[in-house]
């Protein structure tokens, strides 16, 4: 007998990816559809949001063609922080600005403040869309003059699927214009950022019925029209919800294009040491680091510098970094690629390696590339603990790096304690997908988190080395000097960009 299945759709920001689940979490049919992001100016990361719906909707066409019963709902999962003024007939106004787009320097330097932070949660940094809010209405006034409708990219799918102007709170809090006391906009933060409350969609609790497919949705998509479409939470949340992470005591670790680590906490409370989001389980909470030059440190490398062709490129370059002795001979990377995120939030910073030589050749760079990132967690993973007095016994790694067989053994040993594999490849997408099966009761199960006991599991267990956490513990204290060091540096580093940069 065939049994029921939700169906997940996470439009990342490099496609959108529908997948079809039954109860178990067991993965049943899936398909994607790509769509490309523009840099129209150094630090600008743009995409049109006409192309989250058309992927969305032939990825969901694929999967429900290959159904032999329609789905029993739909949940969404999506880039954080990413957003699209339309005008009054829904239409974009302009290009949808990205999480990792860097403009708004001026704007975060000014408006960025405590109080900011302890209302939002969020310190001030570059992903936030407050501040990009805010250099639009600086440098594109005419845009937010005729905005009649700020939308992030899960309300724009909910608009487009069920013809509801809804979000989850928890996929609109990465955007800094929530109350996170209160999961509600906070009308502050909301003016900072030059809108209005008008200006932004009703909020629901992220795991609850949020509208129904429409009739023309259901045409363009295959779905069932009045198909239950439930609320979902943004990426980095649904991923810690896909590798089971509900308790204080683990953390999840999303090894994406941005590196985020979260753990869960019951209640409010916010730090520079991480980010706090709303929960998956609606009215708790999420804390999490965030790198957002993770996997993106190991394509570039990979592309920019490695000098390999092939698609198997990166498996061999960890043949060869293997051969490397831990510590990559004494040297180091520091994974700032586009900014420097938690701790220290600098918008400034960049990347570098640090104590080259002419005995270092790709091998040693790229082991310190893998080295970089888990020094990086190393040091997030710490200050989370002192914030909030917890000890984080064991971590749970998902995203495309996590396939990695030396990066995730070379975490173990940094961290120091056991890195479970999550079995699920498309974890954040199992995370909307749980959410969908506890609104719906798919077979009998109808709490978030029996449905995440019942969905989650993981492939294998790395365990730490100690003899390698000995010598990777004198490297990552070495490793947290870099930043404080080279700190003054990067402003004027920036100021040298500028200078060399064609104006146009």
């Amino acid at each position: 007998m065939t049994r029921p299945v939700v169906i997940a759709v996470d439009c990342s920001t490099t496609g959108s990816k529908a997948v079809a689940f039954d109860a178990d979490g067991v993965a049943v049919a899936e398909a994607r559809r790509p769509y490309a992001r523009r840099s129209p100016h150094p630090g600008w990361q743009e995409q049109d949001a006409a192309d989250w719906w058309n992927a969305t909707a032939d990825a969901i066409r694929d999967v429900v063609t290959s159904l032999s019963s329609p789905p029993m709902a739909l949940g969404i999962t999506h880039q954080r922080e990413t957003f699209v003024c339309l005008d009054e007939r829904g239409e974009p106004l302009r290009p949808a600005i990205l999480w990792l787009d860097t403009r708004a320097g001026e704007q975060i330097a000014r408006l960025g403040s405590p109080e900011v932070h302890r209302l939002s949660g969020k310190p001030p940094s570059t992903t936030p869309s407050l501040y990009k809010l805010a250099w639009l209405a600086e440098h594109e006034p005419d845009v937010l003059t005729r905005t009649a409708l700020v939308l992030d990219v899960h309300g724009y799918l909910v608009q487009k699927l069920t013809g509801e102007v809804a979000t989850s709170w928890a996929c609109a809090d990465p955007m800094s214009l929530l109350d996170m006391a209160t999961f509600t906009w906070s009308p502050q933060l909301v003016t900072a950022a030059g809108l209005t409350l008008d200006r932004l969609p009703r909020l629901v609790a992220p795991g609850s019925v949020i509208g129904t497919v429409s009739g023309t949705a259901a045409e363009r998509t295959g779905l069932p029209a009045g198909l239950p479409v439930v609320a979902g939470a943004g990426d980095g949340q649904c991923a810690g919800l896909g590798a089971g992470v509900l308790t204080a005591d683990r953390a999840y670790l999303n090894l994406g294009t941005g590196l985020t680590m979260g753990v869960h906490s019951a209640s409010y409370r916010w730090d520079r040491a991480y980010r706090t989001l709303a929960s998956p389980v609606a009215g708790a909470y999420t804390l999490e680091s965030l790198l957002s030059s993770g996997a993106l440190s190991i394509a570039w490398f990979r592309d920019a510098l490695s000098g390999l062709t092939g698609d198997d490129r990166e498996e061999r370059l960890e043949r060869m970094a293997a051969e490397v002795p831990i510590g990559a001979r004494g040297l180091l990377f520091l994974p700032y690629l586009t900014s420097a995120e938690t701790p220290y939030w600098d918008a400034d910073a960049r990347a570098a390696f640090v104590g080259l030589t002419d005995e270092h050749g790709r091998p040693e760079m790229y082991r310190a590339v893998l080295e970089g990132l888990a020094y990086e967690e190393r040091l997030s993973l710490s200050l989370i603990e002192q914030s909030t007095g917890q000890s984080v016994v064991s971590l749970v790694a998902m995203g495309g790096a996590s396939r990695s067989r030396l990066f995730t053994q070379l975490l173990a040993d940094v961290l120091e304690r056991p890195v479970a594999v999550a079995a699920e490849v498309e974890t954040t997408a199992l995370g909307a997908a749980i959410l969908a099966a506890a609104a719906v009761g798919l077979e009998g199960v109808k709490s978030v988190e029996e449905a995440t006991g019942r969905m989650t599991r993981v492939a294998h267990v790395r365990y730490p080395d100690d003899a390698r956490g000995a010598v990777y513990r004198e490297a990552a204290r070495v490793y947290a000097e870099l930043y404080p060091t080279l700190r003054s540096l990067f402003p004027q580093l920036s100021r040298l960009r500028a200078l060399s940069t064609p104006q146009a």
